[in-house]
């Protein structure tokens, strides 16, 4: 299981302004006429900055500006609807989830602006400092009446949810092999992106390793 060290080394191995390409095992032609029942958009906020304001703590903490430019381009991106990514027959995020943290918020706040409103946003107390599990609780708990969800939260926790999500590497390489180590190749900087399908119909049944990798990006978008 990576750490929290991995995944920082791992993203500084990364050519710097290079914009990951999707990995998951299946390509646009391969998806079409079976999209994914449940679709899963985990993202790490952006780029904040390293002070709060006086007097408040680390939850108070705002978007520096290069975050803010970094919310807004993925959110234009994502306006583009379904295929966006070159993910063919993905649905784009129709509700946001995130952590009530002031850096989380703005994120959602951006993204969602930039995408015309489209998605509504919902934002918890218990989603700042949450384990992976308390996150995933939230995920089980949503409406089946939504397909597709973004996720806002912070690390080290969004990079160890979208680790146990996806199933464990297999040697003998299944069709699902090397979602993991494809994850921790390209690492979770600020405004990280990673996109799981699960072939369910209700997000009762998300467990881990039972995600498959369809992208990792991250800035610049």
């Amino acid at each position: 299981m990576p750490t929290a060290a991995d995944c920082h080394t791992a993203s500084a191995t990364a050519p710097a302004g290079e914009t990951a390409v999707g990995s998951g095992s299946r390509g646009a032609d391969d998806t079409e006429g079976t999209p994914p029942s449940r679709c899963l958009w985990l993202l790490r906020h952006a780029k904040a900055t390293t002070d709060a304001p006086q007097g408040g703590g680390d939850k108070s903490r705002p978007l520096a500006p290069r975050g803010r430019q970094d919310a807004i381009a993925l959110g234009r991106r994502l306006a583009a609807g379904t295929g966006v990514f070159g993910l063919a027959g993905l649905p784009v995020p129709e509700l946001i989830v995130c952590s009530a943290a002031v850096r989380t918020r703005q994120t959602a706040d951006l993204v969602s602006g930039a995408m015309g409103g489209t998605p509504s946003i919902e934002a918890f107390h218990s989603l700042y400092g949450a384990t992976p599990g308390t996150v995933l609780r939230s995920v089980t708990e949503l409406d089946d009446g939504i397909r597709s969800t973004l996720v806002i939260g912070h690390n080290p926790t969004m990079f160890q949810l979208a680790w146990d999500l996806l199933s464990a590497d297999d040697p003998a390489g299944t069709e699902r092999s090397g979602d993991r180590e494809r994850l921790r190749l390209h690492g979770f900087p600020t405004c990280a992106l990673a996109v799981i399908a699960f072939d369910t119909t209700s997000w009762a049944d998300v467990a881990g390793e039972t995600g498959r990798l369809e992208g990792v990006f991250h800035p610049p978008y």
